[in-house]
């Protein structure tokens, strides 16, 4: 579903070229990103700035009074900003069905057809997360007794399981060489810190004490200390910091943007006969840890998953494999030893 930007104008120079402008009377004339995810966002921002200015009186009950009061509530301001970018569109979209109408209308037929507008598996979980969320909040205060977005067959991807060997890890640093040394940088932290790629494009070096890195994870808030494994602490001590950015992970004196980075890395990845992704990177740094003896609460601590999480992720993925048995058995034969 196409989404028109509110107060958003394309402008055309005289070369042809385009430019993007956030136009609302009253407010500055602001130029925006050229890059449709940020001007998106960087609109949304300027949007909700504006609208604060402007109380709107809405009717009890209806879809846009009920769309204020959750953009207001604790839930919402808790959101990551990643989620927040995609709950926003939803919310537009929702309202522009006529934010005067009774919320109440959303009956269980106009649930489904309002979710099955979207092509895409994704969008259709995504936007029956939100309308959930609004049903909540809509029961919450009484305007409505049945939640009409639970219950809903929605399509699911399968999961990932796809884990790095050693030797796909070794061939992908070796033709990533040809490539700027930003991408074996970003590729050693994923693989040694077990986080989401786009916690490590974020990584500044201020985080880094030369012993671990600090970091606040986008995703869930989670404050971590993460010692640093020496291979990784070998190659960021030998790194030249940019004079123009903090951050750790830079492409010509620039952070890098998730996306292009994600391209580098599957054409890396491409010509190197590799078909795992970098986010597998997260999950495979957890079995090592497991495979080397660390427990459960240990792994967590490093990766920011809850204890329940780890475990699920360790029994669903973890091999029952010769190389673990013989390390139980090792250890067993040590403490008969000592006792």
């Amino acid at each position: 579903m196409h989404v028109k930007l509110r107060y958003v104008e394309r402008r055309v120079d005289r070369t042809g070229g385009e430019r993007w402008y956030w136009h609302r009377r009253g407010h500055k004339l602001t130029r925006l990103p050229a890059d449709p995810i940020e001007r998106m966002a960087v609109a949304e921002q300027l949007n909700a700035a504006a609208d604060k200015l402007v109380p709107k009186e809405l009717a009890r009950g209806s879809i846009g009074w009920v769309i204020q009061r959750y953009r207001a509530s604790d839930e919402y301001q808790y959101l990551s900003a990643g989620t927040v970018n995609y709950y926003n569109r939803f919310l537009r979209e929702i309202e522009a069905l006529g934010p005067a109408l009774p919320f109440a209308s959303f009956t269980r037929r106009a649930v489904v057809d309002f979710i099955e507008t979207y092509s895409k598996a994704h969008q259709r979980r995504q936007s029956a997360a939100v309308l959930k969320n609004l049903f909540k909040l809509a029961r919450y205060y009484g305007i409505v007794t049945t939640d009409e977005a639970a219950g809903l067959r929605l399509k699911t991807s399968r999961p990932r399981d796809r884990i790095w060997t050693d030797g796909e890890v070794a061939c992908w640093i070796e033709v990533a060489g040809v490539e700027d040394p930003h991408m074996t940088t970003a590729f050693l932290l994923m693989q040694f810190t077990a986080q989401r790629p786009t916690d490590v494009l974020r990584m500044a070096w201020p985080q880094y004490s030369g012993s671990a890195i600090r970091l606040r994870q986008q995703k869930t808030g989670a404050l971590l200390d993460i010692p640093v494994h020496p291979v990784l602490r070998d190659h960021l001590d030998g790194l030249a910091r940019s004079p123009t950015s903090l951050t750790i992970v830079t492409y010509r004196g620039r952070p890098v943007r998730y996306l292009r980075f994600n391209e580098r890395f599957r054409r890396v990845a491409e010509r190197a006969g590799i078909d795992a992704q970098a986010r597998d990177l997260r999950r495979t740094a957890m079995l090592r840890m497991a495979e080397a003896g660390a427990t459960v609460p240990q792994i967590a601590s490093v990766s920011g998953h809850s204890i329940e999480a780890t475990q699920r992720i360790l029994e669903t993925y973890l091999p029952r494999n010769r190389d673990l048995a013989e390390i139980a058995i090792t250890r067993l034969a040590e403490y008969k030893k000592r006792i």
